[in-house]
């Protein structure tokens, strides 16, 4: 059960770098923005033209508008606007980790990943979020995008819960690998 006592500290020592799949579903969320200064549904090509490396034409469709009426939902229940990272950038700001966490954990919406990544989005109840996450998340497995649910540990390490831990593996080019803990 989550505690909604957490003691959350959002920090900047751990970059969220994003699988290059991710980045073009993503990329949608962070164009909602571009969206307000100019409806301009162009904007939505590049994403959706990347996203086809990953999935078929049909899928790439589907998924933009998934995450289009995801996106819509959130911003207008949450109020604001998320923090967001540039176009195709594989650097992940906090709200883009939870988001897609929360994508990720909508094939268990009762999951405390989902709940605290809800909390940290300011946004409830989940029940019309993980079916609209759901959705998204359905299209994304008819392709080989690479959408995980963190471990709840793995979710608060990233996030900076107060007390929480984790081993990280870094993959170097030089040495088999280096244990971090953060």
């Amino acid at each position: 059960m989550t505690d909604a006592s957490l003691n959350f500290h959002v920090h900047d020592t751990v970059a969220v770098l994003l699988h290059p799949s991710v980045v073009p579903v993503i990329d949608v969320f962070r164009s909602i923005g571009c969206l307000d200064d100019q409806y301009d549904l162009a904007l939505l090509d590049g994403p959706e033209q990347a996203l086809s490396a990953y999935v078929e034409p049909s899928a790439a469709k589907g998924i933009v508008s998934d995450a289009l009426l995801l996106a819509f939902a959130l911003t207008r229940q949450r109020g604001g606007a998320f923090e967001h990272r540039q176009v195709r950038s594989r650097h992940a700001t906090i709200d883009e980790y939870c988001l897609m966490a929360l994508i990720g954990a909508s094939r268990q919406p009762s999951s405390d990943v989902a709940r605290e990544a809800a909390m940290l989005l300011s946004v409830s109840p989940l029940d019309l979020l993980s079916a609209l996450a759901g959705e998204l998340a359905r299209h994304i497995d008819f392709g080989t995008i690479t959408f995980p649910m963190p471990s709840l540990g793995e979710f608060r390490a990233i996030i900076g819960v107060e007390g929480e831990r984790m081993d990280a593996i870094v993959e170097a080019f030089v040495s088999p690998g280096r244990n971090f803990s953060f």
